[in-house]
């Protein structure tokens, strides 16, 4: 392993109602676990896999579904349903990445994406239409249940639109480097604090953003 890597880190996170001390040997075995450093290795900031457990064991998020963005990521394909990487647009940000990852949990939000603007009366006016029947039957219901969900998010899958979170990655010579996930509500602000204070000192080459 680099020198970046064996480092001496550790973390006090909140899980529940307990502070634990999580440190880097720790962090290095769950991605070894999870299959991480098969994909990625040498190139995760220690934060990274901070937050696939904290995502795991507070949101019950599964980490594979976002090894599996990152194998994406590494072999040049778009991903598993999900947008493409893009760079951010605006200071602190700019010449950061980020991608969307998938999980359970996100089924929703994406169903209520897709049925965005007028989607859903258009659905109702066309299924329970009094013309095609005066009354409501149970297979009415049932189609337009199948059609609000299950199709708009079969939908929104095969046009490569699912969103989630987000895997924030710097790259640099040729590597991504995985600094840490977020969500769309954590602020510019608050995802460069952070990269600031723990990547940047893991990786100090990536300050360049380069």
């Amino acid at each position: 392993m680099e020198n970046t890597m064996i480092e001496k880190y550790s973390f006090n996170v909140h899980i529940g109602d307990k502070i634990h001390t999580i440190t880097n040997k720790e962090l290095f075995e769950y991605a070894e676990l999870i299959g991480l450093n098969r994909v990625a290795k040498d190139h995760y900031c220690w934060m990274f896999v901070l937050g696939l457990i904290m995502y795991e064991h507070v949101n019950g998020i599964d980490p594979s579904m976002i090894v599996e963005e990152i194998k994406a990521l590494e072999s040049g394909r778009i991903g598993i349903g999900t947008k493409p990487a893009s760079e951010f647009r605006h200071e602190p940000l700019r010449g950061i990445w980020h991608k969307h990852f998938f999980s359970g949990p996100f089924i929703a939000r994406n169903i209520r994406n897709q049925l965005a603007g007028d989607k859903i009366k258009k659905l109702v006016d066309q299924i329970l239409d009094p013309r095609k029947s005066p009354l409501i039957t149970k297979e009415m219901i049932n189609k337009l249940a199948h059609k609000a969900t299950v199709e708009q998010f079969e939908q929104r899958e095969n046009s490569g639109n699912l969103t989630g979170e987000w895997i924030v990655f710097a790259k640099h010579n040729g590597k991504n480097y995985y600094l840490c996930l977020a969500t769309h509500e954590s602020g510019d602000q608050a995802i460069y604090e952070r990269i600031k204070d723990v990547c940047f000192r893991q990786f100090p080459f990536l300050q360049t953003k380069s």
